[in-house]
């Protein structure tokens, strides 16, 4: 197809042109991620596929050769969208090859081929926000290369720990994102524990999931907690896969013991006195900002305590599910279940059956249903469109279950073992499937 007076062009099946209630020679803005081009629209009742664009189009546009996405048209706007287009940020991978190779990417681009989205990988230093370009990291199957795109219509934020979230760099590249228009950011920054406690106990619709917890001023918190539940757990605000928190807790056979991990070895020491026990607390404590957490009894699994991981996701509808509810069961002599220190994941449904009997069931649909209500909560709270959350829930031996932490970037551990494959491809699947939906392409199964 031929440019018309040397501009670019469209060119759709007459009963397209009709359905759009468009006419054949009239001009349309067209959209590919956040890249706009004025444009000709033109009838060819022959087209193998929906669309065609010019040569001149798909350059200016940045459109990738092989690429057949869905069109939709904004009559308001009299655009043309084609897409969608999901960028996966996150850090350097050492080598353009080694992204061919990275699970994330790989299970991205194989969910996103079945909703017809296209998806790159790129970082903070691949943007040209003079010309609102990114150099992205595309895997065509034969090799890996970087070819030049428009910024996304759906950022993926994996960008994989708090410290390089919070350098200067990376605050001032954030808000830039946040700040372009048409491009939704999936789930913007990682989470302080205060803050999520603090925005869920002010919505007052999840108080009754929430153990108390307060703020780390001083010993005097612990002491307090300790008083009431016998029981504390204390927490950087900012940690990630357990790092940093404390157990103490009131012995039976008097005095309180205190325990911690430090580097790959989990510590415990007994203290005769509150005072001693105090003065381990401070030597072990290592950030700035802590918090102290009512300690509970949870239900324990074959003599092991163990919690629930749940990832909440929105689907292709926009609406809130819960993928591959796992439970964390924790090692002998280990303070959380993570398994990273050594925790094992189990399907939910086979322990909560051993663990409850035949109220396996009305177990797991409070696990569910808490799930889903800390995601609205948390939403409505922040004001803030969220797309993934990993939740960790505790279980006490009645069947009550309390929230412990959310996690703004869920890992991806509890869908290794070969049982949770399936759900960690559904996982992706929401993914792209949300981000079609999020990009104004309709709801998709």
């Amino acid at each position: 197809m031929r440019d018309v007076n040397g501009r670019c062009a469209v060119a759709l099946r007459p009963c397209k042109i009709a359905e759009m209630g468009l006419a054949t020679g009239s001009h349309v803005k067209v959209r590919f991620g956040s890249r706009t081009v004025k444009a000709v629209v033109l009838a060819k009742a022959d087209l193998a596929e929906e669309y065609s664009l010019s040569p001149l189009l798909r350059m200016r546009l940045h459109y990738p050769a092989g690429y057949n996405g869905k069109l939709v048209y904004d009559r308001g706007e009299n655009e043309l969208h084609f897409g969608p287009l999901i960028g996966l940020l996150t850090v350097p991978f050492g080598s353009s090859q080694s992204v061919g190779r990275n699970p994330m990417y790989r299970g991205l681009c194989r969910a996103a081929s079945r909703v017809r989205a296209f998806v790159y990988a790129f970082t903070s230093r691949d943007v040209d926000w003079g010309r609102r370009l990114v150099r992205g990291t595309v895997d065509y199957g034969h090799g890996v290369r970087s070819i030049t795109l428009p910024l996304p219509d759906v950022i993926y934020n994996r960008i994989p720990n708090r410290g390089l979230e919070r350098t200067a760099h990376y605050r001032s590249f954030l808000r830039q994102l946040s700040s372009v228009r048409d491009t939704y950011l999936f789930n913007p920054m990682f989470f302080n524990k205060w803050h999520v406690h603090r925005w869920l106990t002010r919505s007052g619709e999840v108080n009754h999931l929430l153990p108390e917890t307060r703020p780390w001023r001083g010993v005097s918190d612990v002491a307090s907690i300790l008083k009431k539940h016998q029981h504390a757990y204390v927490k950087p605000v900012g940690g990630s896969l357990g790092a940093g928190i404390m157990r103490v807790y009131q012995s039976k056979l008097g005095g309180f013991v205190v325990a911690y991990r430090h580097g790959h070895t989990n510590i415990l020491h007994r203290h005769a006195t509150w005072e001693a026990a105090a003065a381990d607390l401070l030597a072990a404590r290592h950030r700035r900002e802590y918090l102290v957490q009512q300690g509970l009894t949870l239900a324990k699994y074959r003599g092991r305590t163990f919690d629930v991981r749940v990832t909440m996701q929105r689907n292709g509808y926009g609406e809130w599910v819960a993928i591959g509810p796992a439970a964390k069961v924790a090692v002998s002599g280990a303070i959380t279940t993570h398994v990273h220190n050594g925790g094992r994941v189990y399907p939910l449904l086979r322990v909560l059956k051993e663990v409850f009997g035949g109220n396996e069931q009305l177990v797991y649909g409070r696990i569910i249903q808490a799930g889903k209500e800390v995601a609205l909560a948390l939403e409505k709270a922040m004001n803030v469109r969220l797309g993934e959350l990993g939740l960790d829930l505790g279980v006490t031996p009645n069947g009550e279950v309390y929230l412990f932490e959310v996690n703004a970037k869920p890992g991806r551990m509890v869908f290794a073992p070969i049982w949770a494959r399936r759900d960690g491809w559904y996982s992706y699947h929401c993914v792209c499937a949300y981000a079609h939906f999020a990009a104004g392409f309709g709801e998709i199964r």
